[in-house]
C-alpha cells in the first residue's frame, strides 16, 4: 500500500522545520512526502534543505507554487499531484503523533476499499470507545461527533483513487473552505463505506499558530455552500442539521464581541457592519433557536455603535467568564 503526505504550506517555515522532525524518522519506503509551497517569502526548499538533505534516502520533493494559489487552491493541488492509492493531506501546523505512519498503514491494509479514515483528535472525538464504521453518506453525517472532526483536514485519510474523482467539483466548490469535503461527499454517495477511528495520528496545534500565520477566519462561515452539492434530498438534511449544529460551537455571541472590539479600534462601522450582515444572512440564520434569533436582531446595532456598547460587552463577559475577552483577530474586514 503506497501513501501520499502532502503538507500545503504558506509562510510558516520554522513551524513546519518542528513538525517535519516529528514526521521524517517515520517515513518507509511506501511513503511519499510531497511538500506544496504556496509561494512563500523564503521557499521552503531553500530554507529546510539542512533537515530534508538528512532523509534522502525516502521519496521527498519541495514544489512551490508561481504563485500563491489561496489555502484552498494548494489543498486541491496536494489530490491533484498523489499518484499513490491513499493520501493523507497534512497541515503544516499540526503535531504528528508517535507511531502515526505505522497505524494509518494497520488500518488501510485492513480496509482496502473504504473510501475515508477520520481519526480522533478533539474532545468529541476521544470519547470514542471503538472504530465506528460507516454507509453512505446519510449514516457517516448521523455517526459522526460535529462537522468539524470532518473538516479538520489533518486527521483525514482519504482513498485518492476514489476521491480524486471529484475534484473538479472541489474546485468549483473551494469557496466553501472545505473542498476536501466536497469530493469526500459526492465520492461517498449512498453507498461509500468510511471509519470513524477511535486512534490518534496528530494533534491540533493550529491555536499555537501566531496569529499573523494564520488564515483567514471569514472564510469558515461560507461551509453553508455545502448544502449546494448534488447530494441526495436525505443527505442534505442531515447535511443541514449538522451545519446548525455549528452554529452552537462558532457562536453568534463571539462574533459580535469581536466586531464590536474592531469597530473600537478601527472608529468605523461601515466594514464591520457589512461583515456582520453577510455572516448572519449566510450562516447563523440556521440557528433556528429564538434566543439566537433576538440575538442576531440585537447585534445589528450593537456593531453599529461598538464605542457605546464595549463597555457593556466587557462588562458582561468578565462577569460570566472571569477574564477579559480576546477578539478573534485573524477575521478580514
Amino acid at each position: 500500500m503506497k501513501l501520499t503526505i502532502a503538507i500545503p504550506t504558506y509562510n510558516r517555515n520554522k513551524i513546519l522545520k518542528n513538525n517535519l522532525a516529528l514526521l521524517l524518522p517515520q517515513l518507509t519506503a511506501d511513503c511519499k512526502l510531497v511538500i506544496l509551497d504556496n509561494s512563500s517569502d523564503i521557499p521552503v526548499e531553500e530554507d529546510l534543505k539542512d533537515i530534508l538533505n538528512d532523509y534522502q534516502q525516502f521519496n521527498i520533493k519541495v514544489i512551490r507554487n508561481r504563485f500563491n494559489i489561496g489555502l484552498t487552491g494548494n489543498i486541491l493541488r496536494c489530490f491533484e499531484l498523489c499518484e499513490d492509492p491513499w493520501l493523507w493531506v497534512l497541515g503544516d501546523d499540526d503535531e504528528v503523533k508517535s507511531g502515526a505512519i505505522e497505524q494509518i498503514f494497520f488500518d488501510i491494509k485492513n480496509n482496502i476499499d473504504i473510501h475515508f479514515i477520520n481519526y480522533a483528535w478533539d474532545e468529541p472525538s476521544f470519547l470514542r470507545k471503538s472504530n465506528i464504521h460507516t454507509r453512505g453518506m446519510v449514516d457517516f453525517i448521523d455517526k459522526i461527533e460535529t462537522l468539524g472532526v470532518a473538516l479538520f483536514i489533518s486527521a483525514g485519510i482519504y482513498n485518492a483513487n476514489k476521491i480524486s474523482k471529484y475534484l473538479s467539483f472541489g474546485c468549483f466548490f473551494q469557496s466553501t473552505y472545505a473542498p476536501h469535503l466536497v469530493m469526500l461527499f459526492l465520492s461517498v454517495g449512498d453507498e461509500g463505506n468510511c471509519i470513524l477511528s477511535n486512534k490518534q495520528i496528530v494533534v491540533n496545534k493550529g491555536f499555537e499558530t501566531p496569529e499573523a500565520l494564520r488564515w483567514d477566519q471569514i472564510f469558515i462561515y461560507q461551509i453553508t455552500m455545502l448544502l449546494r452539492l448534488p447530494l441526495s434530498p436525505n443527505t442534505i438534511y442531515n447535511l443541514k442539521r449538522k451545519l446548525e449544529q455549528l452554529t452552537r460551537v462558532w457562536t453568534i455571541n463571539h462574533l459580535i464581541f469581536t466586531l464590536v472590539k474592531i469597530g473600537c479600534v478601527e472608529k468605523s462601522t461601515k466594514r464591520t457592519s457589512l461583515l456582520y450582515d453577510d455572516i448572519v444572512r449566510g450562516f447563523f440564520y440556521l440557528d433556528n433557536r429564538i434566543i439566537s434569533k433576538i440575538i442576531m436582531l440585537l447585534g445589528f446595532i450593537i456593531v453599529r455603535y461598538p464605542v457605546f456598547f464595549n463597555p457593556i460587552l466587557n462588562y458582561i463577559y468578565r462577569l460570566k467568564r472571569g477574564k477579559k475577552f480576546e477578539p478573534i483577530r485573524n477575521l478580514r474586514i
